[in-house]
């Protein structure tokens, strides 16, 4: 299990600056540079290992900020998706025609997850309630635009179909271990410039690549249900591009009601559950 650090405010923004930095100098890789080198690292290839890792260390970085203020410090984060993401390198198969970072995602999430659960804040949170945790955020984020507001504990309860108490709880626990980036450090801190010093020393991650990738993955999978059920899950995960539904929207547009649109979607998660490729889509949906 990786330490934790305890350095200050500056001190932390100046070792994060100077590790973008490091890392912008390694180049993405093309499919068949990925292809190769996975080639190797089944073989035994330690320095294929170094390279496929090195070349994805930027998207942990970008990947580890959804989790900013969840009890660990940024570089904590870090530290921990480069966990997965060595471990994904060590299982990908290229041969399944997916892209690294499209495999490697789940691998990262799980990875600082579990530390979160472990090591995030005075009180250990259980794995689920870490996952739940990181739904809520999910669904805070879609259901802002569409609500026009931030949406009640009530709504998020409704939406995720869980207790309300147990949103608050979270929510409540999560807020009582204060993020360091926002304890009165002023307008000019060095953490108040994070995203300007990742900005300005490596380039954006490849997200249209990553998208592309798991629209490939999807598509293929969603072979296996019928139109009502591909349909549903189009609107509730926004998987052409769309913002994702909510439960009601989803309802009035397919002229169904909220619990039918609810049953649809828990079928065709159950069928999806059963694929071989399931972990993959998962980590993409949660």
């Amino acid at each position: 299990m990786a330490q934790r650090n305890s350095f200050s405010s500056g001190e932390e923004a100046a070792l994060l600056k100077r590790y973008l930095r490091e890392i912008a100098r390694f180049p993405l890789l093309t499919p068949e540079q990925e292809k190769e080198l996975a080639e190797r690292i089944q073989r035994g290839d330690a320095a294929a290992l170094k390279q496929l890792v090195e070349s994805n260390l930027r998207f942990v970085v970008s990947f580890s900020k959804k989790f900013r203020g969840w009890g660990l410090s940024f570089q904590d984060l870090i530290n921990e998706g480069n966990i997965g993401l060595m471990e994904a390198a060590k299982r990908f198969d290229p041969k399944k025609g997916n892209r690294f970072i499209t495999y490697a995602v789940w691998w990262i999430r799980q990875a600082i997850i579990h530390a979160i659960s472990e090591q995030g804040g005075p009180f250990r949170i259980p794995q689920k309630q870490a996952n739940l945790l990181y739904n809520i955020h999910k669904t805070i984020a879609a259901m802002t635009p569409v609500l026009e507001r931030a949406p009640t504990a009530a709504e998020i309860a409704e939406e995720l179909d869980v207790s309300r108490e147990n949103i608050e709880t979270l929510l409540s626990a999560q807020n009582e271990d204060v993020p360091l980036e926002t304890t009165g450090l002023g307008e000019d801190s060095d953490f108040q410039l994070l995203d300007k010093i990742e900005q300005g020393t490596m380039p954006p991650v490849d997200q249209h690549l990553m998208e592309e990738s798991y629209r490939t993955l999807l598509n293929r999978m969603l072979r296996d249900l019928d139109d009502k059920e591909r349909e549903v899950l189009r609107l509730r995960y926004g998987l052409d591009g769309d913002t994702p539904h909510t439960l009601k929207q989803a309802g009035e547009k397919l002229g169904l009601s909220r619990e039918r649109v609810r049953q649809i979607e828990s079928s065709a998660m159950k069928k999806l559950q059963r694929s071989k490729k399931n972990r993959q889509l998962m980590g993409y949906l949660n």
